[in-house]
């Protein structure tokens, strides 16, 4: 994952070589959320002890949509995408949902229920010939 750079800090990790989303826990509520910056999670809590946490690689597929367009600025890829999957990957014991692209993955083979990890999508090279990245989900093999 050397010369990876992400695409919007605060977002993915993948410093131990397994790609996982950053997020956060409040301790007065239990919430987690994602992203970790977004603190609004219950409008009664007093939101204190809040903690970083690094989701689970795998989840389920909550939900999807086939795109047949290309995706809407700002987003930017080098490479032709379309057709694409946006999942909805439940994490479970967090009890939360996140969106993503689905790579990777033959599309025909989608299901509700389905194990999908936490992986990443090469979008663009940047100047610095960094490889700029984004998160995205593949199904399990």
């Amino acid at each position: 994952m050397a010369n990876k750079v992400a695409r919007i800090p605060n977002l993915v990790d993948w410093s131990t070589g397994e790609v996982r989303l950053m997020g956060a826990k409040c301790n007065s509520c239990g919430t987690y959320f994602f992203p970790k910056e977004h603190y609004q999670h219950r409008p009664d809590c007093s939101r204190e002890g809040v903690e970083d946490v690094l989701f689970p690689k795998k989840g389920k597929l909550a939900s999807y949509t086939i795109q047949y367009y290309p995706c809407p600025a700002p987003f930017k890829t080098e490479n032709k995408i379309t057709p694409y999957g946006i999942g909805l990957v439940e994490f479970e014991n967090e009890k939360i949902q996140i969106t993503g692209i689905i790579t990777e993955t033959d599309l025909k083979t989608l299901k509700i229920g389905m194990e999908m990890e936490t992986t990443i999508l090469e979008m663009f090279t940047n100047e610095e010939k960094q490889q700029v990245v984004t998160w995205a989900f593949k199904a399990v093999k």
